[in-house]
């Protein structure tokens, strides 16, 4: 089922004065007033919106209502749906929203040092776990299931669940490889597997942290390969940069709290 198209300037300039007016009351009441379809495209566009950084109405209870009603509505929609394929895209429209909440909740990334608390983990290890189960339901390739294992090990490692931590890191890094079996390690070196290389240096670190000296040589076999990917295309060299300093500031954030 394709999602509806819309006007997003429009649509969030409508979206951002009822949110500023009445709170998450005012937005959602706007967003019921559309079709279903457009609500689909609605719910997603006010997550992005107000976890712009910019955003002054950003704030995490804002986002975790926001997201948790566009799951709500798109499971009540999968589950009145009359076929097969329309349930299915409505539990993927959930399936979004729950990753993008988890992202949001994560507490890696270097542009966005705002405080978080527990349950603002708690919530979103719920979302990422939600959304391993809908990806797996839904048949999603395994680098997409792969990412939601990362976003249920970052949250594992910000509530000091080491193990469980470790477990959802290397289960990525295996999906990123496209296969469930083993081979820890394999594929991470420069221009290599962006998934791949970056889900190994997390699992590094909750290696490290759990006192094993080997963790640490994983963290920083893949911060090599981050730096040394993208010498000749700058596209793979920014993203590789993005990586490193993801790691890098998950590394100071919880190796130096050690």
């Amino acid at each position: 089922m394709p999602v509806t198209t819309i006007d997003e300037e429009l649509e969030w300039g409508l979206l951002h004065e009822a949110t500023s007016r009445g709170g998450m009351r005012e937005l959602a009441r706007l967003v019921f007033e559309r079709d279903p379809d457009t609500r689909r495209s609605l719910w997603r566009l006010a997550l992005k919106r107000l976890d712009d950084r910019e955003s002054p109405l950003r704030n995490f209870e804002l986002l975790i209502d926001v997201a948790q009603a566009g799951i709500d509505d798109s499971m009540t929609l999968a589950n009145q749906a009359t076929d097969g394929d329309a349930a299915k895209s409505w539990a993927d429209a959930a399936n979004i929203l729950s990753y993008n909440l988890s992202a949001a909740l994560a507490d890696c990334w270097p542009d966005d040092p705002g405080p978080r608390e527990t349950h603002h983990f708690e919530i979103g290890l719920r979302a990422a776990e939600d959304c391993i189960r809908w990806r797996w339901e839904l048949s999603k390739p395994p680098d997409r299931r792969g990412m939601a294992y990362w976003a249920a090990g970052m949250h594992h490692l910000s509530l000091g669940n080491l193990v469980e931590s470790y477990g959802a890191f290397v289960t990525a890094e295996k999906l990123a490889r496209g296969t469930t079996k083993g081979n820890h390690g394999a594929g991470v070196e420069p221009e290599g597997n962006f998934g791949v290389i970056l889900y190994h240096g997390y699992a590094g670190i909750a290696r490290w942290l759990m006192n094993e000296d080997e963790g640490r040589r994983d963290y920083e076999r893949a911060c090599r390969a981050f730096e040394h990917t993208g010498a000749a295309d700058p596209e793979r060299k920014e993203d590789a940069q993005f990586g490193l300093e993801q790691l890098r500031w998950v590394e100071k954030k919880f190796i130096v709290k050690k």
